[in-house]
């Protein structure tokens, strides 16, 4: 029978980096650059800017938090050891609700871009995707320094592909395509869909909190990475959409899977889109991984503070990782990409959920001395999260119903001990 143990600090600084631009640079920018500019044309690019900035602000609360509280479980951990249980399971199961989402979502981003190489049926692209999700949760069951050699690796390639399209599609830039033109929809409502998902593309800087019982010197290395990850992500998503919207005439390419990489193969031929293509697939399953180290460290979590089924308060004592958690969220994730048929919906669903331990998060923020922010940023960024998460969760009402239901009880049971 497996036994609780303990965490290793193994993640250096670079490791810790390379996880959250691990996380954060996944499906959003190989896939939603096409979806936005289809909802607001090349106000678009003010979406991305928009959110940009909002990251920035969160990420500074983040840090705030990290500094005082190395422990691991990230922006629950801090919840719950601020503001108690309820406070604490709230921003623990919308944080770990989004995480096995995503999951799914990424796996779909797989089957999209597989059609560059394999144009069969979706059903058995997604049985790729899955058999790619399988072996990443094998990976990070054998430890987390093997899953984070891997991050390493997959983040540094999807980096320099971004790096490619970006100079080559400069290269190209028409500037008279990026006057402010609108998409196919009306103004505001477009403008809002655009800015959600472009949400969904800079989110996940927040992982790079979860294992900070596995990061050395984490008071130091935890807010520098934050804090760099998100001006890093902002600049090449700010250069990917300018190339996207001012290089090509963007709406030739709306009803494309592949966007990035058709965009490609039409600057430079065939090896381009082959080259791009591949990059994107590394791209999402670099961000799967990330996820997939994530949301198992947030689970141990939970469930070490009672907050979580008892079943996954421990860790496997042969790799030391929380191997029950793994291999839940991998089969949840896969039988959801097979029920929900529809990326932008799981999407949605991720930043609805999101948003909550972002407001939370800033909250707990403002319960001590500032030292990366001025109080009234916190205060910025909690107003903001709340907001944006009430519009979120209006667009995705009854699946949100459903699982903030689910939460409820199942937070009934565990308070009561009943699981």
């Amino acid at each position: 029978m497996e036994k609780k143990t303990h965490f290793i600090r193994t993640l250096s600084f670079f490791d810790t980096l390379m996880l959250g631009l691990g996380f954060v640079i996944g499906a959003g920018i190989f896939i939603m650059p096409m979806l936005m500019a289809q909802q607001s044309g090349t106000f678009s690019l003010i979406a991305w800017a928009a959110a940009g900035v909002y990251c920035i602000l969160t990420s500074l609360s983040f840090a705030e938090c990290a500094a005082r509280m190395p422990i691991a479980g990230g922006p629950y951990a801090y919840a719950h050891k601020v503001f108690g249980n309820a406070s604490g399971f709230l921003c623990g199961y919308t944080l770990w609700t989004s995480y096995w989402i995503t999951i799914a979502a990424e796996l779909w981003a797989i089957a999209w871009y597989l059609r560059f190489f394999l144009p069969y049926g979706e059903l058995p692209r997604l049985g790729i995707a899955c058999g790619i999700g399988l072996l990443l949760t094998y990976t990070n069951y054998r430890g987390v320094r093997k899953g984070s050699e891997m991050q390493d690796a997959l983040t540094v390639v999807k980096l320099l592909a971004l790096i490619l399209f970006i100079a080559v599609g400069l290269s190209f830039l028409q500037p008279e395509r990026l006057q402010l033109v609108q998409g196919d929809g009306e103004l505001l409502p477009g403008f809002l869909a655009s800015l959600l998902l472009a949400l969904w593309a800079y989110q996940g800087a927040e992982i790079i909190t979860i294992p900070e019982e596995e990061i050395k010197s984490p008071r130091k290395n935890v807010p520098k990475a934050l804090i760099i990850c998100v001006l890093a992500v902002m600049a090449l998503y700010l250069l990917v959409s300018v190339v996207v919207l001012g290089s090509v005439e963007w709406r030739e390419f709306a009803t494309s899977e592949t966007p990035i990489a058709d965009m490609m193969a039409s600057f430079v031929g065939g090896w381009g889109g082959v080259a791009l293509a591949l990059g994107g697939l590394i791209a999402i399953i670099g961000a799967m991984n990330a996820v997939t180290l994530g949301a198992a460290r947030l689970t141990y979590a939970m469930a070490r503070d009672g907050l979580f089924p008892r079943f996954f308060d421990y860790l496997s004592p042969r790799y030391e990782t929380p191997s029950r958690a793994l291999w839940l969220h991998f089969a949840m994730a896969s039988c959801l990409a097979l029920l929900v048929n529809n990326f932008a919906t799981l999407a949605m669903l991720v930043v609805a959920f999101i948003l909550i331990p972002h407001a939370i998060s800033a909250f707990v923020a403002l319960r001590g001395k500032c030292r990366f922010a001025p109080r009234w940023i916190h205060y910025v960024v909690a107003a903001l999260s709340l907001a944006l998460a009430a519009y979120a969760l209006s667009q995705s009402l009854l699946p949100a119903f459903i699982l903030m239901v689910a939460g409820a009880l199942l937070y009934e049971l565990v308070i009561r001990r009943k699981i």
